[in-house]
Order: C-alpha cells, then sequence, then structure tokens
C-alpha cells in the first residue's frame, strides 16, 4: 500500500505536518500550484483510488484520514487531494472534466469509509476537547478573544512545532484562521488574556498541572504554548 497526498502550496503547516511523519518509502507528499492543478487533474487514472478532501478542513482531521487509512486500509494505492474545493469545482466546470464521478471498484468498501472518517473527527474532536479542557482548568475566560485565538495558537503549533520557533509565523497564522488582518491586535489579545489568567494562578497549581516541565520561570506566551503541547503529547493525546 502506498499513499500519495498531493496538497495546496499554500497549506504550508499541513505539509509540514506530515513531513514529520515515519511512513518509510509508503508515503508521498507533493505540493502544487492552482496553475498546475488542471494538468494533475488530467492525470490522474480513473482506477486509482482517490479521496479529495477541502483545503478548509483541521490539520488534524486530514492527518487522522491518513492515520486511519494505513490502519485499515492494505494493499491499496491512494492518492489523497487537499485542495480548495471552490478551485477545484471551477477547473471541472471549464474543463467539463468528469473523472472524478467515473464509478470505480474500490478494493474498500463504503463501511470502510465511514469508520475512518468517524476515527478521525473523534480524534480531532479529542484534541480540541483537551486543549479546551486545559484552558478552563487554569480559568481562562472561554469567550473572550484572546482566550480564542490562544485556543487556535495551541492547535496549529501541536500540529506543527516549528511554529512555536516563530512567535511571529504562529499569530499570523491566528491571524489568518480568524480573518484579522492586524496581527497586533492577535498579539495582544493573547498576551492580555493569558496575564489575566495567570494572575490569579498560584505556582503550585502550575507545578501540579504540568508537573516537572514547568521550570518556575516567568510564563511567557512562547512558554505557555510549550507547556500545553508538552501536557498533550504526555497524556498521550498525539494523533501522529
Amino acid at each position: 500500500m502506498s499513499i500519495k497526498v498531493i496538497i495546496d502550496q499554500n497549506n504550508d503547516i499541513l505539509y509540514n505536518r506530515l513531513s514529520n511523519l515515519h511512513y518509510e518509502d509508503k508515503l508521498e507528499l507533493l505540493k502544487i500550484t492552482k496553475e498546475e492543478l488542471p494538468t494533475l487533474i488530467g492525470k490522474i487514472n480513473s482506477k486509482e483510488h482517490l479521496i479529495i478532501l477541502d483545503s478548509i478542513n483541521s490539520v488534524l482531521f486530514c492527518t487522522n484520514i491518513l492515520k486511519n487509512l494505513f490502519k485499515q486500509i492494505d494493499k491499496v494505492d491512494i492518492i489523497i487531494l487537499v485542495i480548495d474545493f471552490k478551485s477545484l469545482t471551477n477547473i471541472i466546470d471549464q474543463k467539463k472534466h468528469h473523472l472524478f464521478f467515473k464509478k470505480k471498484q474500490p478494493n474498500y468498501s463504503v463501511f470502510d469509509i465511514i469508520n475512518i472518517i468517524e476515527n478521525s473527527l473523534n480524534g480531532t474532536l479529542e484534541i480540541e476537547k483537551n486543549i479546551d479542557s486545559i484552558l478552563n482548568k487554569l480559568g481562562f475566560t472561554s469567550y473572550l478573544k484572546g482566550t480564542i485565538y490562544l485556543r487556535d495558537a495551541i492547535m496549529l503549533a501541536y500540529n506543527d512545532n516549528n511554529l512555536i520557533q516563530d512567535m511571529n509565523l504562529l499569530v499570523e497564522k491566528v491571524s489568518e484562521r480568524n480573518n484579522v488582518t492586524n496581527t497586533k491586535v492577535v498579539r495582544s489579545a493573547m498576551d492580555k488574556s493569558l496575564n489575566t489568567a495567570l494572575n490569579y494562578i498560584d505556582n503550585n497549581i502550575l507545578y501540579d498541572f504540568f508537573n516537572d516541565y514547568y521550570d518556575g520561570r516567568k510564563i511567557s506566551l512562547k512558554y505557555f504554548i510549550d507547556l500545553c503541547i508538552h501536557y498533550l503529547n504526555k497524556e498521550n493525546l498525539s494523533l501522529l
């Protein structure tokens, strides 16, 4: 079994996440531009097993799909196309290309696919639920914009550990996710939400919650996100 994942070039977080997986020669990653997409569509063999995912889906959901495919499907070569559905629809309309709608005889059943999607959603929701639990237990106000942005930042950094090394890029990604053009506003809101929560948290609570990983230093935004990611991984919630 081998899986080729074809990703829109703008989806760098998903690409970086998958690049860190170790499936030896079973996984091939390919980035494409929108201009390259029509040619690629024309080259896909109708006998190949194709799964199309909208790039609006979360990185965790996409990676969970991949994880469950490797667990549940054997002896099948699969192509996963992660692309903006609007771009795909436009190409199909322009080229009158009906390749994706040809009937095939797959080696896996509808029941298999339903299980894969269900398991992938459950895994994604579990991580989101546990991030919410961390913030709730530490006294963050869930409806504040700063907390919402912080939640997204933890999720994005969990998906791509490289982002924790570049806070400016991480804040930029959070801003894009929330359709906010001013990154300074997003960063300010996250800092305010974090500092407000920390004002009511005794250091002993942080020691108890994060255990030995918390070294007692003053908690910055970067350090807090790092603590949360470590907590998630320690709880064996890492999906891949």
